[in-house]
């Protein structure tokens, strides 16, 4: 067998059932093409891409990971935890998961409302028919005011109108994070601070709530950002793991292409033992 230092992974990846470019099984085939060894299919508050990812990595060399990246509320910022190996089936977490798609819903038609009001309407079934099978979220509405020539560029929405601190943002439904570890461990997953970077103040209370492992190796990150959070890391004993964040070449102009994270795949290995170790207990 190869050596896991040598094999590349990326444990950060969006699909089309949250706000990525690619569907399921053609991030996989866009894997595959990149070489990877492993992906984490990690779609924001949604895991109803992972079936079809799983049967499309299925009979392949790519090992597919079923993963989520939970949005979590905090004053000011913004806060996600990534879960990996999760039974994504558990009753619980379904209705949680539901929670946080009726939030989506609800906040989307209040944003449409206040942007009628600031003077550039779109509609809700416009939003709903971009994001089709996704959980609707803030660039599906950036998506509609684009359309609708009310910007001329997918970050002037943020700007201008949807950002945390524009006149159309509105809150949703979320876990704080120590509730999102403990919701992904009660699922039997691996809990991750994902980009971690202007959160740190978060990480010792999230230790103490049982998280697992900090994304060192955010593809976004320089070397001494990296170095930084490597040593975040080595004091609260976390795995260090890492990904592109990949939502897709072209969506929301992304800087990074998946498997860009510098992960290997011993990281993949530390992450699984730890996920049977608590499966185990």
């Amino acid at each position: 067998m190869p050596d896991p230092k040598s094999l590349r992974v990326d444990l950060h990846a969006h699909s089309t059932a949250s706000d990525g470019e690619m569907a399921p099984a053609r991030l996989v085939e866009y894997a595959i093409t990149r070489g990877l060894a492993a992906l984490a299919l990690t779609d924001h508050d949604s895991v109803s891409g992972l079936d079809a990812a799983i049967a499309a990595a299925r009979h392949t060399a790519l090992e597919l990971i079923p993963g989520v990246e939970l949005s979590c509320d905090v004053p000011h910022t913004e806060v996600h935890v990534l879960g990996y190996w999760l039974n994504w089936r558990d009753p619980h977490f379904q209705a949680m998961l539901v929670k946080f798609r009726d939030g989506r819903l609800g906040r989307a038609e209040k944003m449409v409302k206040k942007l009628t009001a600031l003077g550039a309407p779109i509609t809700f079934a416009r939003v709903q028919e971009i994001a089709g099978d996704a959980s609707i979220g803030r660039p599906h509405v950036a998506q509609a005011l684009l359309e609708a020539g009310h910007i001329a560029t997918m970050a002037e929405a943020f700007d201008k109108y949807i950002g945390r601190n524009g006149p159309a943002y509105v809150e949703r439904f979320r876990l704080n994070p120590e509730d999102a570890v403990a919701l992904i461990l009660q699922a039997g997953g691996v809990p991750v601070l994902a980009h971690p970077r202007e959160v740190t103040q978060f990480i010792e209370p999230l230790v103490k709530a049982g998280l697992l492992g900090l994304e060192v190796h955010y593809a976004l990150y320089d070397d001494a950002t990296r170095a930084a959070l490597a040593w975040w890391a080595r004091q609260y004993g976390l795995i260090a793991t890492g990904g592109s964040d990949f939502h897709g070449l072209e969506k929301m102009g992304h800087m990074t292409n998946l498997g860009e994270a510098d992960v290997t795949y011993a990281v993949v290995e530390q992450l699984r033992a730890k996920a049977e170790t608590l499966k185990a207990s």
